[in-house]
């Protein structure tokens, strides 16, 4: 009786192999960004806990004395996949319910000082309502299979002496850096 070892080729069969099913390749969609703008009026004044009366006229200007208003020009930007049946982003017809949620619904006519807390604990600049926006879109849109990948904020400058510009945009992506 002869034993294999394991040097030796294992036998083969005189039939050859079934084919194997053809893979089907991955199904791919283009991925596309959706803008979507929105305006909102509210009034706020400059103003930092942080820092003294005096540091904040110097930092803030008149805008830290006297509660005045903005339009805020908002642009948001999400991205998602087309998806072939429909032609359309999925989910895409919500966009404009959450941008009403997450806008309208807090900042519009408020004082953004008193009516809402995020605001309690930091100045209302255009930076932080940039940053409170994006906290709240990407909550609202966390179901959905879109990302949030920008939200910029505009607006006419807060009033202050020497300032040359008509018109400022703070923009967030949620990058983060460490600061020293």
């Amino acid at each position: 009786m002869q034993v294999d070892s394991p040097s030796q080729e294992p036998l083969q069969s005189s039939a050859s192999p079934a084919p194997a099913a053809p893979r089907r390749a991955e199904e791919q969609a283009p991925l596309v960004t959706l803008c979507f703008s929105t305006s909102v009026q509210s009034v706020h004044r400059l103003y930092s806990s942080n820092l003294s009366e005096e540091k904040n006229e110097l930092r803030y200007g008149v805008a830290a004395m006297a509660l005045h208003g903005h339009t805020y020009n908002f642009e948001l930007k999400f991205r998602g996949p087309v998806y072939k049946s429909t032609g359309q982003v999925g989910g895409s017809n919500v966009l404009e319910e959450m941008a009403g949620l997450a806008i309208h619904e807090v900042l519009s006519n408020k004082n953004l000082d008193v009516d809402i807390s995020f605001f309690l604990s930091r100045p209302s600049t255009l930076e932080n309502v940039c940053l409170f926006i994006w906290r709240n879109i990407t909550v609202i849109s966390a179901p959905h299979p879109f990302d949030i990948c920008e939200v910029s904020v505009e607006s006419t400058p807060c009033p202050r002496a020497g300032i040359f510009t008509t018109k400022q945009r703070v923009s967030f992506s949620g990058d983060m850096i460490a600061l020293p």
